[in-house]
């Protein structure tokens, strides 16, 4: 069992970018994972899948949704879009900036989901009070954060150059906008122009990692600006309890 917990690990840091293979092998594994239960009557989806309204029934699906891919074609272009951009990112912000970045931009995506599924729910639309339908309204899917993934990749390389199917060449900063505008078309067509806007919500994280964002230089040298001991908060709660216990031994 070492063996592989070993072999495992050095396959995660090959190529410097573990969050990035970590976070493919998990939605590689859910996805294998619900087929396989739902032989059994077990949806693993309705567990990780955030619920927009009553999130609150099942908080750490702010941060497992993006695990939920039902669609196997559009999560294996997901994942190799993932790694390419993905790892790209996390070579050159470090693991740090990359990991906080990627959790930050889920974590905004939903809120914004469950924001805008609180006031649509209660004004109705159409003058039609709709509470109970945008209730069940859930979000999901690899793709909502990889929207402000692909942007913080364009802005860090603006002039890179990709072929579009293969056919079309398009700058970094072009084949974001395109990818986004998929997505806020997506939601406008399922459903209005407040949730479209919410599905490219993670594009304002962006601003926080670039120009002059409190965390464009990273987030350690944030947390050593601001006075923060050791590495960041780990070092910080680390240096609480060293004073703690020794307050107890004297």
């Amino acid at each position: 069992m070492k063996r592989y917990a070993s072999d495992f690990r050095r396959f995660l840091y090959r190529d410097f970018i573990p969050i990035t293979k970590g976070i493919m092998v998990l939605c590689v594994a859910v996805f294998a994972a619900h087929h396989v239960l739902s032989i059994f009557r077990i949806n693993l989806f309705s567990l990780l899948r955030l619920i927009n309204v009553q999130w609150y029934l099942r908080p750490w699906t702010l941060l497992t949704y993006p695990l939920v891919n039902s669609d196997l074609l559009s999560l294996i272009f997901g994942l190799f879009w993932f790694w390419y951009i993905g790892g790209s990112l996390e070579r050159s912000w470090s693991g740090q900036t990359y990991g906080f970045f990627l959790g930050l931009a889920t974590v905004v995506t939903g809120l914004a989901f469950i924001l805008v599924s609180m006031v649509v729910g209660r004004i109705g639309l159409a003058g039609i009070q709709v509470s109970m339908v945008f209730h069940r309204i859930g979000s999901a899917g690899l793709w909502l954060p990889l929207t402000g993934l692909t942007w913080a990749w364009a802005k860090n390389y603006p002039d890179r150059e990709l072929l579009l199917w293969g056919l079309f060449p398009l700058k970094a900063q072009w084949l974001a906008w395109f990818q986004a505008g998929l997505i806020f078309y997506q939601y406008f067509v399922s459903y209005n122009l407040a949730f479209a806007l919410a599905a490219i919500s993670s594009i304002a994280v962006v601003y926080l990692f670039s120009g002059r964002g409190p965390f464009t230089h990273g987030v350690r040298y944030w947390a050593w600006t601001h006075n923060f001991p050791g590495k960041g908060w780990s070092g910080k709660v680390r240096e609480k309890w060293r004073k703690r216990k020794l307050k107890v031994v004297k």
